[in-house]
């Protein structure tokens, strides 16, 4: 509760989380515990920064108070999972505590609420008007309700590996700060990647690697202290904010390193992992000087500037096999952290920063002298920067979280072009298109897509989803039943990339697919390099064994055509014949071959077409 006394060495903000001020679910669980020791008040209290936030209470008023001189302070400063004060009235630390001065509550019992990492982030607390402690069934009752309290917040608010604050609540919570900072308080931001912890999962087993990740977190929870703030972004990505009181200096940035390069035990030994770590500094000589302008655009805007800042800054360090590195966002690269936050704009529909497109790569078969199929590729038509490629922001969009709204506006693009087309009485053929793991996964998609067939009446068989080998290791067994869910629709799958990645005979045969595309690196100057042709004999042997087409794609020269069309892999893909063109264009391509006697070209006539 509040009190008078304040520190001289932090400032006295007024932050105030953003989330939901309370929960009923909390309260009911506060209420029993009030009810259950006879006590007049009590109370849920999560501490952030110098606030805490009350989403679950009973008889008091407030959702936020500060945190510095409260009772739930102290108790979190004793660091014992059961705090009581028996009479606060007589008691130093608290006589000047408004509750205690003007409300007359003198009895205070607490127990300490803690994460599935074991780190503490807050109290389930009573309060009373006589002096007393709890006799021991009471204190049963409230050691058990708080566990009750414990178990809700970390099923709502934290990760479950880690217990550590999800991505939307450590962005609330950085959200509150950038809203009250004062004019040039300075925030630190950091953006942890671990290096490698995908393998080392695969290697260790999935509860050793949840396992890692918990101590990666009370190892970084540790570092920021008991006023940091941490998050779990989600796999192997982490999250801190710092002021800039609490970071004292680049010294204590630059420990993180030896905290997160410290090895790990496991029951196959120790074993060690390096992280990519992103800090940004706000503000910063004008860097993020659009943070708080960006608050406006929508809930958290502000923060996920910051986090995309830093995440940027990370990324930029590239492998660092050795050790950590740790990278200072900067001007150059605030320049993808600004066209991050356009396409976020774009998505959520803003008029000024663009348009997405479609386009569309043939794919023939140079024996039947047809049109195949269509690979679609988005687009991005900026109004500054003119028509960008994938390259520029399908990561940026993977990173932020927005990859599956992407896919599925990608997917609705080519299904109104599927569905013009065949109402011009024009014969199209499937159009593939590329879907990333969270899309696959992801619960939702499903039936979105089911909904996006029903609505334009087209066919399934005139879709087709790519999964790249690399998708084949991460949750075969999801993956393989995603993939059955999308044949059940009509659908066609296609594995791409083939031979970029690691998996094997054994994995591709956990799921059934209609065609293997052969990346372009097995198929550019095959006519003139024996180990690529070598290579590319093998994958096409592994697709005859599986009864799919092989597509090979990246075709550019006649000379590597005149090879594939000899050895019986003629269906194709590449510049050689077109590059991707928009919709206005394939609708030219399909009313020509409609005109031809069976939708057929000798494959001279079909490039002369489709360029």
């Amino acid at each position: 509760m509040e009190s008078a006394r304040r520190p001289q060495t932090r400032p006295d903000r007024e932050v105030q989380p953003v989330l939901a001020p309370t929960d009923p679910r909390l309260d009911c669980i506060t209420k029993l515990a009030v009810m259950a020791t006879g006590t007049s008040i009590g109370g849920v209290s999560l501490v952030f920064q110098s606030q805490m936030w009350v989403p679950g209470r009973y008889g008091v008023g407030d959702a936020y108070l500060p945190r510095v001189g409260s009772f739930c302070d102290t108790a979190l400063e004793a660091g014992e999972d059961w705090f009581e004060v028996p009479d606060a009235s007589n008691d130093p630390r608290f006589a000047d505590n408004p509750v205690v001065a003007v409300a007359r509550l003198c009895h205070y019992a607490a127990v300490l609420l803690r994460g599935a990492g074991g780190h503490v982030f807050g109290t389930l607390w009573v309060m009373g008007k006589e002096a007393r402690t709890l006799d021991p069934d009471q204190a049963a009752q409230l050691r058990l309700l708080a566990e009750v309290a414990a178990e809700t917040l970390n099923a709502r608010y934290c990760d479950s590996a880690t217990g550590l604050y999800k991505r939307e609540v450590f962005s609330h919570h950085l959200q509150c700060l950038l809203d009250h900072a004062e004019d040039g308080a300075e925030l630190t931001v950091g953006y942890v990647d671990l290096i490698g912890f995908r393998q080392l999962n695969h290697a260790v087993g999935r509860a050793q690697g949840d396992a890692i990740l918990r101590l990666v977190g009370e190892r970084i929870v540790a570092w920021g202290g008991l006023y940091g703030l941490t998050g779990h972004l989600g796999g192997d990505r982490f999250a801190f904010a710092m002021d800039a009181v609490l970071q004292d200096s680049a010294a204590r940035i630059d420990a993180l390193r030896d905290v997160l390069d410290a090895p790990f035990d496991t029951a196959s030994g120790q074993r060690r992992l390096h992280a990519r770590i992103g800090i940004v500094r706000h503000p910063a000589g004008g860097v993020l000087a659009g943070a708080h302008h960006a608050a406006h655009a929508g809930a958290h805007a502000g923060a996920l500037f910051l986090l995309d800042g830093a995440e940027a800054a990370a990324h930029a360090v590239g492998h660092a096999r050795s050790a950590s590195v740790i990278r200072e966002y900067d001007q150059g690269l605030r320049a993808g952290t600004q066209l991050r936050m356009e396409l976020q704009a774009l998505q959520r529909g803003a008029g000024d920063a663009g348009a997405l497109e479609v386009h569309y790569q043939p794919q023939v078969d140079l024996a039947q002298g047809r049109l195949i199929g269509m690979e679609a590729l988005v687009r991005w038509r900026h109004p500054v920067l003119g028509l960008l490629g994938p390259n520029r922001f399908i990561g940026l969009a993977e990173h932020a979280g927005d990859i599956v709204e992407l896919d599925l506006h990608v997917l609705a693009r080519v299904c109104t072009d599927l569905q013009a087309w065949l109402a011009d009485g024009l014969v199209p053929a499937p159009v593939s298109l590329n879907a990333s793991r969270a899309t696959l996964l992801h619960p939702g998609v499903l039936p979105r897509i089911r909904d996006l067939l029903a609505q334009s009446g087209v066919p399934g068989h005139l879709l087709e989803v790519e999964v790249t080998e690399s998708q084949l290791l991460e949750q075969p067994q999801l993956l393989s039943e995603r993939v059955a869910a999308l044949r059940a629709l009509g659908l066609r799958i296609a594995v791409d990339d083939f031979g970029t990645g690691y998996s094997n005979l054994d994995t591709l045969s956990s799921f059934c697919f209609d065609r293997l595309k052969a990346d372009r690196r097995f198929v550019h100057g095959v006519a003139s390099n024996q180990r690529t042709a070598g290579l590319l004999t093998l994958i096409h042997g592994v697709a005859t064994v599986f009864d799919a087409e092989l597509l090979c794609e990246g075709v550019e020269r006649q000379e590597d055509l005149d090879w594939l069309r000899g050895r019986d892999m003629g269906c194709v893909q590449g510049w050689y014949f077109s590059p991707a063109r928009p919709a206005e264009t394939v609708q030219g391509w399909l009313a020509g071959l409609g005109k031809c006697s069976n939708g057929r070209l000798d494959p001279v006539a079909l490039r002369a077409l489709l360029r």
